[in-house]
């Protein structure tokens, strides 16, 4: 006589989870840390982004990573690779603790709907972009702000940005760009998360020991695969947020992007970039790792 396959059961109970808030202090404290590390980085790719439009289309002056903070350094000092960074640790921490939050609330709601241990591929994917559309909603103004500061000299800290951005036009002014931040950042959460989440599973079902040098690799992997997917739409979205009506709309942002400047107008800066996104992600998804598996983090919250 055939035996009978048992199908998964599904819970019927759904878990009991309020708002998480080891997860979110320790989200916070990632993102920051992982931030003012690699600030000198986030701001030459600002600068390299958006120089044609801040030069009124002379030729660029930051040609390169090396020449660039180097010329940072000469015309600005050393402090200035860390202009922007209080309005960018402002901006991050948040953003950074929603994300982690959001995604690890996505994933247990899947899980509970379907009754799966785990999430599929393409389930954390919707949970990655839904983590990061929510944590761009909400720290969209800081975000901008922080561009301003970093290619606008004559603005002399967060409250004249914001209040300069207010004068410009409100809260429209505030939210300037949040169409192509979104179409950016929720794909590069998204592809980040669910990437870093599915290696991360593979590595420990095959053996890899969960430390810090692991999670620095496995945040690294999944930063690569991320921002080089999404860095187009990154581009735009800083353009966009700059003052004046430089684009339409995204479409017609990349239009002339390509037109003026070429295809690899669209990947400006992205050597920097890269080189901030893998110490960036590594060392963010690594003090996350750190902080919610330490037993005197655990004790703040029981």
């Amino acid at each position: 006589m055939a035996e009978t396959k048992q199908r998964p059961t599904r819970r019927t109970e759904p878990s009991k989870r309020g708002m998480r808030l080891d997860t979110l202090l320790a989200g916070g404290i990632a993102g920051g840390c992982a931030r003012t590390i690699t600030a000198p980085l986030d701001r030459v790719k600002i600068l390299m982004q958006t120089q044609r439009i801040t030069s009124g289309g002379a030729q660029d002056k930051y040609q390169g990573l090396w020449q660039s903070l180097v010329r940072v350094y000469k015309e600005d000092g050393f402090r200035s690779y860390w202009r922007g960074n209080g309005a960018n640790c402002i901006r991050v921490v948040p953003y950074s603790a929603t994300q982690f939050v959001t995604f690890d609330h996505c994933k247990t709601f899947v899980c509970d709907y379907f009754g799966q241990s785990a999430p599929t591929v393409p389930q954390r994917l919707v949970c990655g972009a839904t983590a990061g559309m929510c944590a761009s909603f909400v720290t969209h103004p800081l975000d901008v702000v922080r561009t301003r500061l970093a290619v606008q000299p004559e603005l002399k800290g967060i409250v004249h940005s914001f209040s300069t951005l207010w004068g410009e036009g409100q809260v429209a002014a505030l939210y300037k760009g949040l169409g192509p931040t979104l179409a950016s950042l929720g794909p590069f959460v998204a592809v980040n998360f669910a990437s870093y989440d599915t290696i991360k599973a593979y590595a420990f079902t095959h053996g890899v020991q969960q430390g810090p040098v692991s999670s620095l690799l496995m945040g690294a992997g999944a930063g690569i695969i991320a921002q080089t997917a999404c860095y187009p739409l990154d581009t735009i979205r800083r353009r966009m947020q700059l003052k004046g009506q430089n684009y339409n709309n995204t479409l017609h942002a990349m239009k002339t992007i390509i037109s003026k400047e070429g295809a690899l107008g669209l990947y400006k800066g992205m050597s920097a970039n890269t080189l901030k996104v893998i110490p960036n992600n590594a060392i963010r998804f690594m003090v996350f790792e750190h902080l919610k598996g330490s037993a005197w983090f655990k004790s703040l919250f029981h």
